[in-house]
């Protein structure tokens, strides 16, 4: 019923500042439910995964997703945009999770792709080269 009445208080609110007809304010109002639903039911699942208690870091890294550890969101990858959102920076997320310094916030069959990609543009190969490149300088 909270949710309703909410509804109701924006189309109100858009309804004084422009013109709509009956029309207009019932669509209105089925799509600003439909988004205040979404919200709310993204909502509950980051409070379902929240209240899971001993998720592991490597339990929120799968095959086809990884599941963000502050908010049980899930992606192909852990932006540094969608950490700040959360007041941390990559090495804050892991420090405070305990991931390994070297281990990619990324799905493992995302990993896997750049890992192929890599060995066939030979980038380990030059990456040594460049390396004792330095060395002998």
């Amino acid at each position: 019923m909270e949710l309703l009445k909410i509804v109701g208080e924006i189309v109100q609110v858009q309804a004084s500042h422009a013109q709509m007809s009956a029309d207009d304010m019932g669509d209105a109002i089925k799509k600003i439910y439909r988004a205040l639903k979404w919200v709310e039911s993204q909502e509950e699942k980051a409070a379902q995964m929240a209240s899971q208690p001993g998720m592991s870091w490597r339990d929120s890294i799968q095959r086809n997703k990884v599941i963000c550890l502050e908010c049980g969101k899930e992606f192909k990858q852990i932006s540094a945009k969608h950490l700040a959102g959360h007041g941390l920076d990559r090495k804050a997320y892991k420090g405070k999770y305990g991931v390994p310094s070297k281990q990619s916030l990324s799905a493992r069959s995302l990993s896997a792709k750049r890992r192929r990609v890599a060995k066939e543009r030979g980038l380990g190969e030059r990456m040594q080269k460049a390396k004792k490149g330095k060395k002998k300088g």
